[in-house]
């Protein structure tokens, strides 16, 4: 499994505009003034982005995945291909284009588990070396280019049958989900 890093960056800027001075003429009109959203408020409504655990089943994380494409399908993003079958869905324009559909939706994107998350898990880059350890004792032919990402060897002869089940119970033993 390479790692598949997903930034969002998003700057809001709010401009205030000063209203009338006191000296001009006219009526007075109430307006509601709010203060414009803090990095807090924007790091807060991240928090509401579903979160992957490493027990996520597969059917939970493809109806979550589908959540974010549906939006992003809604907002102006386009549908390349639709994948037939039970596990099937779309293919759609990896280009970030149009951004305000992205930014609608990013809310909808789910968050890997905190375990596979770098910055926040102290233990990671030992963690992914077991993790490659249990694919190549499953007969992957792998190695680490770097924490979070593995490559096959050269001589790597294929995917084992069932080498996503494979990978998925690596990464819980490695992870500390268990197998």
């Amino acid at each position: 499994m390479r790692k598949i890093v997903v930034a969002l960056l998003g700057v809001v800027a709010v401009a205030g505009c000063a209203g009338p001075s006191s000296s001009e003429a006219g009526p007075q009109v109430a307006t509601i003034s709010s203060p414009a959203p803090s990095a807090s408020a924007a790091a807060a409504a991240g928090e509401t982005r579903p979160q992957l655990r490493l027990d996520t089943s597969d059917e939970e994380r493809t109806r979550l995945y589908t959540a974010y494409d549906d939006c992003l399908v809604g907002h102006g993003v386009k549908v390349l291909v639709t994948i037939p079958g039970p596990n099937g869905g779309r293919r759609i324009d990896d280009s970030g284009e149009p951004k305000s559909a992205y930014l609608a939706c990013a809310n909808k994107l789910p968050l890997q588990p905190k375990e596979l998350d770098e910055d926040a898990n102290p233990n990671f880059a030992a963690q992914w070396n077991d993790h490659v350890r249990c694919l190549r004792k499953h007969g992957f032919k792998v190695h680490v280019t770097k924490p979070g990402e593995w490559t096959f060897d050269v001589d790597h002869g294929g995917t084992p049958p069932n080498g996503d089940k494979i990978e998925q119970d690596c990464i819980r033993e490695a992870f500390g989900a268990g197998s």
